[in-house]
């Protein structure tokens, strides 16, 4: 799974055995793969300020597909190779491969440079990575703002490397409806119960200041730990709802849901 030889590949393996302690929170960044090249006049420039970032050499990159990365014009390479001129400064492995992290409560202290996540068993271990604390400095190359790893990013305060900037927190009352939604996740969300869920509390929540956007739905749910195949459901339904399809579902929660969450956050607050 790793290069033969490579410094970064013991110093990977050596790592697994740090313990991680309670209070140790991943240090996140991202950046999407437009805002890196600017129509190939930024690479240079924002690959500096990625490498400032991660810290001193040398440097870990996952891919999906080892394979795709040796093959011929792979963007992945070119991505890696600008982070990375050195080419005795770099190791690649398989996004996968980082599941033998996940078998204790082990540490990667090394930064680790995630390229173009898409398949949701990457992304799912990724966030499977990162919450569990196991490892503890991720930098994600986004392929595309609209892609739903940016999003989770975002859901876990990561900072936009390009900006400097970070999306604020999902408000607690807002938590609270994706903590229910959530709940729902054993009976699956595209029907039944899930739905109804989904659908109502998107509805009791747009007259209070929450808007039908399923970006914002989809955030919260990640917030509270959902999954990319649950989320992806989220984001499909809330963005017909926002077309203006008017979804059948069974009657879940009273009228004053809102407030009744509301109570609840304020209370958690509190404690």
């Amino acid at each position: 799974m790793f290069l033969p030889g490579s410094d970064i590949a013991a110093t990977f393996a050596l790592s697994v055995g740090v313990r991680w302690h309670d209070e140790g929170v991943t240090e996140l960044a991202y950046m999407t793969l437009s805002d890196w090249g600017q129509h190939g006049t930024a690479m240079v420039p924002q690959s500096a300020r990625i490498r400032e970032w991660l810290g001193a050499a040398p440097f870990l990159f996952a891919t999906a597909s080892k394979k795709q990365y040796d093959g011929h014009a792979s963007l992945d390479r070119t991505i890696v190779e600008h982070i990375a001129p050195t080419a005795s400064d770099r190791t690649v492995v398989e996004i996968q491969s980082l599941h033998d992290l996940i078998r204790d409560d082990s540490l990667l202290s090394h930064a680790i440079t995630v390229l173009r996540p898409s398949e949701e068993s990457d992304c799912d271990l990724l966030a499977e990575l990162v919450v569990s604390g196991r490892l503890q400095k991720v930098f994600v190359v986004v392929h595309h703002d609209s892609y739903p790893i940016r999003v989770w990013l975002d859901a876990m305060g990561a900072t936009n490397l390009h900006t400097g900037t970070s999306v604020a927190p999902i408000a607690p009352v807002l938590r609270e409806a994706a903590e229910s939604i959530k709940d729902e996740d054993y009976n699956g969300l595209s029907s039944g119960r899930g739905k109804d869920a989904i659908v109502q509390l998107v509805r009791a929540f747009e007259p209070h200041g929450y808007p039908v956007d399923s970006e914002l739905w989809t955030r919260a749910y990640f917030a509270v730990g959902g999954s990319f195949g649950h989320a992806a459901v989220i984001a499909k339904l809330v963005t017909e709802m926002q077309r203006g399809v008017r979804h059948r579902v069974k009657p879940r929660y009273r009228e004053e849901i809102y407030d009744i969450l509301l109570a609840r956050s304020e209370a958690d607050d509190a404690a």
